[in-house]
């Protein structure tokens, strides 16, 4: 025997399903919840990036460190000067978003205590922190 499938009824004789209201007001939830979704995403490719800048500007001053310690000997011992000509040559960031700027400066006599300021501009980041590091060198005394 084979029964029948029939279409259920509300008491009224109508069939039930979804009303056009009810599907336009769940089509606006859905389209706010996805729109704060998307404004959390953007805001965390936003501190990503930032937090990029800051790892790439980490190596930046690095390097920079680590370019010192080749010529140390001739810095401490006055044959290399350390003066524009030095910063130009070893003291610049290998990108150019960055701005390196060593303390002392160069043109002053050259001390074992080296502090590397590196910043840049990130335009993004509306939270109005400095987009800036600093690292601290402290060279032993090697040559005469």
């Amino acid at each position: 025997m084979m029964k029948k499938l029939s279409v259920r009824k509300s008491l009224t004789g109508k069939n039930q399903g979804f009303t056009l209201v009810e599907v336009l007001i769940a089509l606006a939830l859905s389209s706010i919840a996805l729109l704060g979704l998307a404004a959390g995403q953007l805001k965390s490719l936003q501190y990503a990036t930032n937090s990029f800048n800051y790892t790439l500007s980490l190596v930046q001053a690095n390097n920079a460190i680590e370019r010192t310690w080749v010529q140390l000997c001739d810095l401490q011992s006055g044959a290399l000067a350390y003066d524009d000509a030095y910063r130009a040559a070893h003291l610049q960031p290998q990108i150019d978003v960055y701005e390196l700027i060593p303390d002392p400066l160069p043109g002053a006599a050259f001390v074992n205590n080296l502090d590397i300021t590196v910043s840049w501009n990130d335009a993004r980041m509306a939270d109005d922190n400095d987009s800036i590091i600093r690292i601290n060198a402290q060279y032993p005394q090697i040559c005469p």
